[in-house]
């Protein structure tokens, strides 16, 4: 059976040789914090955010996790891509780091926004009906904060954004790229299929969810996305994908124990299928990480946390996190630094 390793080198063969960008040599990680406040939801959250610089880092300690960053330091000249990366449902906004951290080091600016009412500190709003309305106008939000901020606003390339999400959070980028999605299909799905018993269902089971059609306007900032092990059971209705029509990498765990398929990816996929750019060649890039579990693609925790934390830091036997993260990052700094250089 095809390791991950094999995957991701064959997703490189397909996408071409690395571009100058992606081969030149690396930057050092800034680290500053920035206030997002959405006009939608008039809700606020801290939002780290890393970015390219030339000052060295240091180490730092955040709770448990010890980082290398520069923090404060000024961001290198130059005008860069960047990236807002979606965490899933009650998650933190520096469960992807690994990745935000080898997207800043090869050139871009990449924000990591904290879900209000969704997050590790606070999870009121998981499984409500605003929790799934609120989500894509906090990626919106984010991405105003960094246009708009006074210091690394100069800096950024405006035309070439991308949005990443996990799980929940890959619900949410699409959800901010366009998708129409209904929570009444949510509650469809959970009440006819017995085969399906994701968490989600939970909410349809205890009353918390409402059906709604929810269409949030699309983001036209948004010129790619990438979605790893992505919630898709609100996206079955016909014209769920009518207005998305970016490039996506859909990043799949074999071995995925939270949410049941053909009711997530294979519908996200079913419904981008004959999207294509003016050369013919198709919008979506599928790969499935063999072994891979649902929490893969958080980025591995000390080894003095795992017990506490449960199936989160936990994978399948003989899965290898760490040496999945250095291959994970890779392929998402080579597929962003193609797909938004050729984006129109």
């Amino acid at each position: 059976m095809m390791n991950s390793r094999l995957m991701v080198l064959l997703v490189f063969c397909f996408l071409g040789s690395l571009s100058a960008n992606a081969a030149a040599a690396d930057y050092h990680v800034g680290f500053r914090k920035v206030m997002v406040e959405s006009r939608d939801t008039g809700e606020k959250s801290p939002m780290p955010v890393v970015y390219p610089t030339q000052m060295p880092e240091t180490r730092v300690q955040f709770g448990p996790f010890a980082m290398d960053l520069a923090i404060g330091s000024e961001i290198s000249s130059g005008h860069f891509p960047f990236v807002i990366i979606s965490h899933g449902s009650g998650g933190s906004n520096l469960a992807h780091r690994s990745i935000a951290f080898a997207l800043a080091r090869k050139g871009f600016v990449v924000g990591m926004p904290l879900h209000p009412g969704n997050n590790f500190q606070n999870n009121q709003a998981e499984g409500t009906t605003r929790n799934w309305q609120n989500r894509p106008k906090h990626l919106r939000a984010a991405i105003d904060a960094l246009v708009a901020h006074p210091q690394l606003s100069k800096s950024l390339d405006v035309g070439s954004i991308a949005v990443i999400g996990h799980s929940m959070g890959g619900y949410t980028a699409l959800a901010a790229a366009g998708a129409v999605a209904d929570t009444g299909q949510i509650i469809e799905q959970c009440t006819t299929q017995t085969d399906l018993k994701d968490p989600f269902c939970l909410s349809v089971q205890g009353n918390q969810l409402a059906a709604v059609r929810i269409e949030n306007p699309k983001d036209p900032r948004i010129k790619a996305a990438v979605l790893m092990a992505p919630v898709g059971l609100a996206f079955h209705a016909a014209d769920a994908f009518a207005k998305v029509d970016i490039p996506m990498l859909l990043i799949r765990a074999e071995k995925d124990e939270e949410l049941t398929e053909p009711y997530h990816s294979a519908v996200i996929a079913a419904g981008y299928t004959g999207k294509t750019h003016n050369t013919g060649k198709a919008k979506l890039t599928e790969v499935t990480i063999q072994n891979a579990g649902h929490y893969a693609f958080i980025t591995p925790y000390p080894e003095s946390i795992k017990a506490e934390l449960g199936v989160v830091a936990q994978d399948p036997a003989g899965f290898d996190r760490h040496a999945f993260h250095q291959e994970l990052s890779a392929m998402i700094v080579e597929y962003l630094t193609q797909t938004l250089k050729n984006t129109e």
